[in-house]
């Protein structure tokens, strides 16, 4: 999974049709009724959001795409190091960009989501044995790394070695699948190999092909230091052609080492765009597509005369996440985190910030499953907004009310929320948080920090109370989503808590061949996570793109990925 503020970081599930949303009961309606009133909404809601497609880009053959142009795109940072496995790697800003130069492209993803390997990269692989688990794959020797080199077996060790957490002065993201691997072994050439597994990994396809040449792979320094200001190497169509580190400018080139079909476009840019200036600056035409993120940011889209705008279901979800270190001990205290979780109106949450998006509000009750997914079940037993209930557990667990906030051996229950500048759908899901919990006793207040240091400075080093940012849910939800809290020192649990039953319940599900013993182990992994009320899950988020109009074969998608040799300006 990746994070964002509006850009992304990682985690959760792959989003589909339907919905299992938990609506808040009102007025003097009996049970029956209110139930009755929440079926009806849900399927209305489940409705809506099956409508939705899985791509929405204009699709158009290859010899149907001019030659050449320049394609001008948004990013919130430049990386402040551009090795994904690394920790200060771990955004999604690095990972769209990168994206042209080939990351992660090794698999392929179709518009329904289904998984296959691109023969650019292997040639074949397939699951040889099961007793022990051995893969055999064969990579396309045709493919080189940017200097020239060919991709070998020789750098699928060295990235199974930096990142199955056997050595830790690597500073790594996660070591999910690397960690299960006992030996990589070439056989019969440098292009060859046989990955035997010490344990089942039914996701195995994610280790079969590395992303990194073994210099870097295989030197600590390298990994950690050697690519903060300079480009990890492509293996794509494109290049980095230069970094404006100043001016917040990447712009990447034709590979002319790509081996594959070559690309259509000339250029790419990526410009750093602060949110509340990408808006204009898509609406005036100098981005050719933007993500959109809220409903100002769409009214603004739609003034733009010569675009379309995009909208599918997305693998995006918004959350708090909780530092149960913070808030000076309060924080620890589980009663309180789940008083948190059931005195925050998550709707209206919903409401201020997906409402103006004109889709559907989507509550999410679920850490592996997106809402309408095969397996999704609320993992809470519902989690419906009740200031009330949320204020007699504060009173159990002793915090009493002294005037407007409560109390405990002296000690006020308060904490911050910390929060990127000029990221409005933030500020709007803080400001309903802090409105919510101020009214039954906390003392919760916002703190804006700058944008370029909100990930580097506060989330990462957990460096805060609390702090809400979005979720981008993995295409391999059942193996990446134990990351977010646990184990401790894991590169995506910023919580500072973790569950040692996750710990066998994760190798249960790595293991997890058949269908439904994998997503009832999955739901015994939400249930586990959802328990600590240390991440308090809100709603799902569309994926909705203003794109040019003329440009073909990229904007909003759930699950494809693009083919950056076919996009372009429709011939």
């Amino acid at each position: 999974m990746k994070i964002t503020s509006t850009r992304r970081l990682f985690l959760g599930g792959t989003a589909a049709a339907g919905t299992a949303l938990a609506l808040a009961a009102c007025g003097q309606q009996s049970a029956e009724e209110q139930a009755s009133q929440a079926a009806e909404e849900n399927s209305g809601a489940a409705e809506e959001q099956a409508s939705l497609p899985s791509t929405a880009w204009e699709r158009a053959e290859y010899d149907a795409v001019a030659d050449g142009g320049t394609l001008t795109l948004a990013v919130s940072q430049l990386p402040n190091n551009w090795n994904s496995n690394q920790t200060d790697g771990n955004l999604a800003d690095l990972t769209k960009i990168r994206d042209a130069m080939g990351y992660g492209h090794a698999i392929l993803y179709s518009e329904s989501g289904e998984k296959t390997m691109n023969r650019d990269y292997v040639e074949s692989a397939e699951l040889t044995s099961e007793d022990p688990q051995i893969v055999t794959v064969k990579f396309n020797p045709s493919a080189v790394w940017e200097n020239g080199d060919p991709i070998v077996v020789a750098d699928l060790i060295a990235e199974w070695k930096s990142l199955n957490a056997t050595n830790e002065e690597y500073l790594i993201v996660s070591s999910v699948g690397w960690d299960q691997i006992k030996e990589i072994r070439q056989t019969d050439d440098e292009f060859s190999a046989e990955i035997e597994f010490s344990s089942p990994f039914v996701d195995w396809i994610t280790v079969a092909y590395p992303t990194l040449p073994a210099s870097i792979s295989g030197d600590v320094a390298a990994f950690n230091e050697g690519y903060t200001s300079q480009a990890t190497p492509s293996a794509g169509p494109f290049k980095v052609g230069s970094i404006d580190a100043a001016g917040g400018v990447v712009t990447l080139v034709r590979n002319e080492l790509w081996w594959g079909r070559a690309p259509k476009l000339e250029t790419i840019i990526y410009k750093v765009t602060d949110q509340s200036q990408a808006p204009a600056a898509f609406a005036n035409g100098e981005l050719d597509a933007y993500d959109i993120a809220n409903g100002d940011e769409l009214a603004q889209a739609k003034g733009r005369s010569d675009a379309a705008i995009q909208v599918t279901n997305g693998l995006t979800w918004t959350h708090l996440t909780i530092n149960t270190q913070g808030g000076d001990g309060a924080l620890a205290d589980v009663k309180v985190r789940e008083a948190i979780a059931r005195g925050i109106d998550r709707t209206a949450i919903g409401n201020a910030v997906i409402g103006p998006l004109e889709a559907p509000i989507v509550l999410v009750d679920n850490f592996v499953y997106m809402p309408g997914q095969d397996g999704y079940e609320d993992s809470f037993g519902g989690l419906d907004f009740d200031s009330e209930g949320a204020a007699a557990i504060l009173e159990e667990a002793g915090w009493a009310l002294n005037g407007d906030v409560r109390e405990k051996d002296g000690k006020q229950l308060a904490f911050n929320i910390i929060v990127p500048a000029d990221t409005k759908s933030n500020e709007d899901r803080a400001a309903q948080v802090v409105s919510n919990l101020n009214a039954i006793g906390f003392k919760v207040a916002v703190e804006t920090v700058p944008s370029d240091a909100y990930f580097d400075e506060y989330v990462t080093p957990k460096n805060f109370d609390a702090v809400t940012f979005s979720w981008v849910g993995s295409q391999f939800p059942e193996s990446s989503s134990v990351n977010l809290v646990y184990p401790l020192d894991s590169g995506q649990n910023f919580t500072n808590f973790a569950d040692d039953r996750l710990g066998e319940l994760d190798g249960q599900i790595k293991g997890a061949f058949e269908d439904a013993e994998r997503k009832k182990v999955a739901n015994e992994i939400s249930t586990v996570i959802a328990e600590s009320f240390a991440i308090i899950p809100f709603y799902a988020t569309p994926n909705i793109v203003g794109v040019k109009t003329g440009i073909v074969n990229y904007g909003a998608s759930q699950f494809e990925n693009v083919d950056w040799t076919q996009v372009g300006m429709k011939a």
